[in-house]
């Protein structure tokens, strides 16, 4: 249940902050901002500042209450702003048409899913248990995916299309380590535990059994005479495992450093005894070409995205600069400066 209060009470505390329409006939409060034919009222921009607040205060646990506020104040005036990119973005979605129905009863099941819920009818019901209206938690989802339909179509598939191999290549080029399969290693061990004995005794000990290992000993047998019946890789013939670059400790990795598949170590010291390691299977780094289909398409997508801020940003600009936008005096924003009365 506290998936469904998490996600569900952010979707009506999003829900309280959605512009009323100005042509609806009903008793309006104090107009913020004019948006075309709708309206931002003094309720509408409160209640987002506060769910903004609440949000800070959330990301910035563990800080003092003087450093949340200094944040908030800092951050405030970006709230107008961002209520009113929602509204061009949702408008923008309505004059294209935009159905976005069938993804958010998705969204709705999904939500049922992730909380353990059976069904729909369950899921409205623990929402409306936890204070929650069912209708505005949907129209909230409906408009976060309109307005991501728009910044897809209007912004992401142009960047897209007209990406060139140069471009391409130049992602591909800096962001390399994206497309390189890490190395791994598979390795088996025999540990030879102190146990009353001193290490010189053990340390011996291990000396001959990896002559004897590099002689021809079978390695699963020596694990299973050996290792101690409290040592996890013994079951396992001594398998210890699949380890990428950093999963080792230093001394390890230096010790099988120049060893080939089937080779083991010289003995290794450990704080309760010595270890053998057999270095099972090596498989090196590989770079994916740039050639490859899959490649190209994740080199195009991030390429996209690479641009996509800046892209995001133009475009609501133009939305504003070909609407009517109308902030009252007292209200200015990071953007726009307020209207004169």
């Amino acid at each position: 249940m506290k998936f469904i209060l998490t996600v569900l009470t952010l979707a009506f505390v999003l829900a309280i902050s959605t512009p009323a329409r100005a042509q609806e006939p009903e008793l309006i409060n104090e107009i913020v901002a004019r948006v075309n034919n709708d309206i931002i009222t003094l309720a509408d921009y409160n209640g987002a500042i506060e769910a903004f607040k609440e949000e800070l205060k959330r990301q910035m646990q563990g800080k003092s209450d003087a450093e949340i506020e200094a944040e908030f104040e800092k951050l405030k005036s970006g709230v107008l702003d961002y209520m009113i990119d929602d509204m061009l973005l949702e408008q923008k979605a309505k004059e294209l048409g935009i159905d976005v129905e069938a993804e958010v009863n998705q969204q709705m099941i999904q939500i049922a899913k992730d909380s353990n819920l059976p069904n729909l009818a369950a899921l409205e019901k623990a929402m409306r248990d936890q204070g929650i209206d069912p209708e505005n938690a949907r129209a909230t989802l409906r408009k976060k995916i309109q307005q991501q339909y728009v910044v897809q179509r209007e912004v992401l598939q142009p960047i897209y299309q007209r990406l060139n191999e140069k471009e391409r290549r130049a992602f591909y080029e800096k962001h390399k380590d994206s497309f390189t399969t890490v190395g791994e290693v598979t390795l088996s061990e025999i540990f030879l535990p102190l146990e009353g004995h001193t290490a010189a005794e053990v340390e011996q000990r291990a000396r001959r059994l990896v002559a004897e290992l590099r002689a021809g000993m079978s390695f699963a047998d020596a694990a299973k005479s050996n290792s101690p019946a409290t040592r996890a890789s013994r079951a396992q013939d001594g398998k210890l495992g699949v380890f990428k670059a950093g999963e080792i400790k230093e001394d390890i990795t230096a010790a099988i450093s120049t060893l080939k598949v089937g080779e083991v170590t010289e003995p290794i010291r450990l704080q309760d005894g010595f270890q053998i390691i057999r270095v099972d299977d090596r498989k090196a780094s590989i770079v994916r070409p740039f050639e490859d289909p899959e490649v190209q398409q994740m080199v195009s997508r991030g390429a996209t995205m690479e641009q996509a801020e800046d892209a995001r940003k133009k475009y609501l600009q133009k939305l504003r600069d070909d609407s009517f936008v109308q902030i009252t005096k007292g209200y200015a924003t990071a953007q726009a400066k307020a209207e004169k009365e």
